[in-house]
């Protein structure tokens, strides 16, 4: 399930705030020392890469390599200067029907605990982004479907931090059992959707897309992008 880590893994320092208005990443990271301001990239690393080498296990300083344009964690010790490059996490999920009703997981555990979802976790090394949304729904809700005939749905650009891919599937069945991080799984009809319960925005953003799509067969893509300015305010963009 998604956040199934520590939240603040999923962007650099960020807590589930992260998807919410939220200051306390902006007084942790941007404003530094002597009031001068970083850049997010810089303050991403700052906050995201390891402390020790993943190579030899000498601390890391944060530089610009040779060649570079970028703050990253490198090894100290200058034989070995390993350089450890820190990517977006990938976030899949899946928002599953049957007869015209949303499949719906209530979380089990923090942050965001009792409130709901559909399901989506970090992709997993050796699948594509399709098995990974098939397997996430399978772990959180027992819900078997063919990946192959999943349709994409939305792509979500988290903080520059974190992407999430987004499908849609048609169930054969409305068969479920909740997995060990959802509390209860249930189908809800379109219009008996709680806005107010739901975990976080992008599970809006995913069921108000979903539900504008649902009698399409071929649904656009939604691309949306919420970032933080260098002024510290989140703002969301289109594509």
């Amino acid at each position: 399930m998604m956040y199934r880590v520590a939240a603040s893994l999923l962007a650099g320092s960020l807590t589930a705030s992260a998807f919410q208005p939220s200051h306390h990443f902006i007084t942790k990271g941007i404003f530094a020392a002597n009031s001068r301001k970083m850049s997010l990239s810089a303050m991403a690393n700052m906050q995201s890469g390891p402390a020790y080498c993943e190579m030899c296990g000498t601390p890391t300083q944060l530089i610009i390599p040779e060649g570079d344009e970028r703050e990253r964690h490198v090894c100290g010790d200058p034989k070995c200067g390993h350089i450890a490059y820190q990517n977006p996490k990938v976030v899949v999920g899946a928002i599953c029907t049957y007869n015209d009703q949303v499949l719906l997981c209530q979380r089990a555990i923090e942050p965001c605990a009792g409130k709901w979802g559909y399901p989506q976790g970090f992709l997993e090394l050796g699948e594509t982004s399709r098995q990974g949304a098939a397997r996430e729904t399978w772990e959180e809700a027992g819900v078997k479907f063919d990946p192959a005939k999943s349709e994409l749905l939305a792509i979500y650009n988290l903080a520059g931090m974190q992407i999430q891919m987004i499908y849609r599937a048609e169930l054969e069945n409305d068969d479920f059992e909740a997995g060990h991080e959802s509390s209860d799984v249930k189908f809800v009809p379109w219009d008996d959707i709680q806005m107010e319960e739901l975990a976080f925005p992008t599970v809006a953003w995913g069921l108000e897309h979903a539900r504008e799509m649902r009698d399409e067969a071929n649904p656009a893509i939604q691309e949306r992008t919420k970032l933080m300015t260098m002024d510290g305010q989140w703002k969301v963009e289109e594509g």
